[in-house]
């Protein structure tokens, strides 16, 4: 195991993406947005993703350069095409426009298509509740999640992450997969070659799996629920957007030579445009608290409200250093070009 300062590691990454031909402004953003997941212990987005972006970024099919478009539909949307481009550059200008339109119109939606994986939701969501908005972030991906009652894979994990801010401490920061876990957790369990839950995969005939190497399904979350979320994410992004859905979506692993054209969904709301505004953030925060005060159940320290356990990680992490596999870590600085034996 290596460990890295957080500083070390995003101007790692970030050059490794220049040295692949995107602008100083853009890597910093995907940089950031790797590393805020590996802050928060959410290892399957973060740098453990770089070599995928690299290949995706040499053989042409996520383009270094792009040229979005951003057209303004109302006065509380937008639409945004990503011109086939880092998805987290084109979800972080996102989120910003919605941010604007919020604060004009009280709330902002901005769909964006012609994209790709995006990574970690939370780090775009985390934007708005820094700027004292709730922010709100939907993405589809590739087809994975067997449905509830079916036995084949049809819609991807496709994620979702709302961020409410509180008046002090941590804020409100729900961020999930509608599969029972992101597909990352299970790429990172193979690349470790370690064993998983049964209840996280499925084999090709649509049985638990604990081989990460034979899961080539996810289950969907708590079942009906997690599989009926599933699908309004994909209509919320995809079809909303004038994208894909499902099984026609491009998948991430595989057909490297093609454009995933995956769509997104950012959304920014100013609560001080309703009744509560004036005690909200004091609300927030006194919820948080009364949850804190909750019996805990065995096993348990203490009741944690939704994204605490990753916001107490980034504080550790901040201070003491990120921990990376050895592979990883060789991989990095060997895509830096600073070859073997690179100081952490």
């Amino acid at each position: 195991m290596t460990i890295v300062a957080p500083e070390r590691l995003q101007a790692l990454v970030t050059g490794i993406f220049r040295k692949h031909g995107v602008s100083e402004r853009d890597s910093e953003i995907v940089a950031a947005c790797l590393v805020h997941a590996d802050l928060r212990g959410v290892e399957s987005h973060g740098v453990f993703r770089v070599p995928h972006y690299v290949k995706r970024l040499s053989i042409g099919s996520i383009n270094p350069t792009p040229r979005p478009i951003v057209t303004r539909t109302g006065p509380a949307t937008a639409t945004m095409s990503g011109d086939d481009g880092l998805g987290h550059v084109a979800m972080w200008d996102a989120m910003g426009i919605a941010m604007d339109l919020a604060r004009e119109a009280g709330i902002g939606f901005v769909g964006i298509n012609h994209s790709s994986h995006c990574g970690m939701l939370s780090f775009f969501v985390g934007r708005a509740v820094e700027s004292g908005l709730i922010g709100l972030a939907l993405s589809q991906t590739d087809m994975g999640v067997v449905p509830y009652g079916g036995r084949k894979p049809f819609f991807g994990t496709n994620p979702l992450c709302v961020g409410i801010p509180s008046e002090a401490g941590p804020p409100i920061m729900l961020d999930m997969a509608t599969s029972t876990v992101a597909g990352g957790q299970i790429f990172k369990a193979r690349a470790e070659n370690r064993e998983i839950p049964s209840t996280w995969g499925l084999d090709a005939e649509g049985n638990p799996t604990t081989d990460p190497h034979q899961a080539v399904y996810f289950t969907p979350a708590a079942g009906a629920k997690g599989y009926g979320l599933g699908v309004i994410v994909d209509v919320l992004t995809g079809v909303l957007s004038g994208g894909a859905f499902g099984p026609h979506i491009t998948p991430m692993y595989g057909d490297y030579d093609k454009q995933r054209k995956l769509c997104h969904l950012a959304g920014a709301v100013d609560f001080g445009r309703f009744a509560g505004a004036e005690t909200f953030l004091r609300q927030v925060r006194a919820m948080i608290e009364e949850l804190h005060q909750m019996a805990p159940a065995e096993g348990f320290e203490r009741v944690l409200a939704p994204g605490e356990p990753e916001y107490l990680k980034e504080i550790e992490r901040a201070r003491s250093g990120i921990p990376l596999d050895d592979s990883v870590w060789t991989e990095l600085v060997n895509l830096a070009g600073e070859g073997p034996g690179a100081d952490a």
